[in-house]
């Protein structure tokens, strides 16, 4: 097998390795774990009420707006602690935190195809809703639409983005 020297590491890199983990894809692993935990949390609270009482008393906004806070609140607070963390771990090692860390062009393919991938996954969502708000459904059905529908996207996102990040676009 061929190495490659790495300057900023104390030894030869092999060709196949993979390539280091940027605070990018590091932010998509975090949005991936934030977006399933509060779609599970949201469905633990309202699950249970919508199969115990008519679907028109459900009380699903108040949930569904701190599920959506705490998906947003925790990708940023999750993704600014793994800068952190992530670049104190490289200057203790004696690496440079701004050369290995930064963004380059290959995040920015990647954004562009995880985005393009989950058009498809956003247009069927829109439809969905639609037809529910044409139907004249309960607005628990239309907003749950929506949201399970984001929810849906957004790992469909982060899992072609990940891929892409592990084996290339």
């Amino acid at each position: 097998m061929n190495a490659t020297c790495d300057p900023a590491s104390a030894g030869p890199v092999p060709d196949d390795s993979p390539e280091p983990m940027t605070v990018a894809e590091r932010g998509v692993w975090i949005f991936l774990i934030t977006n399933i935990t509060a779609a599970v949390a949201y469905a633990i609270v309202v699950v249970p009420r919508a199969l115990s009482q008519p679907i028109d008393e459900v009380s699903w906004v108040v949930p569904m707006l701190w599920a959506i806070g705490l998906q947003i609140v925790g990708t940023i607070v999750g993704s600014i602690v793994a800068a952190i963390g992530s670049a104190l771990g490289l200057a203790l090692r004696g690496r440079s935190p701004e050369v290995e860390l930064a963004s380059d062009e290959r995040d920015k393919d990647i954004e562009r195809y995880g985005s393009r991938m989950t058009q498809g996954v956003l247009g069927a969502g829109t439809l969905v809703t639609l037809v529910l708000a044409m139907l004249d459904a309960d607005t628990f059905w239309i907003g749950n639409a929506v949201f399970a529908f984001g929810v849906v996207s957004g790992v469909v996102e982060a899992v072609v983005k990940i891929r892409a990040y592990r084996w290339g676009l």
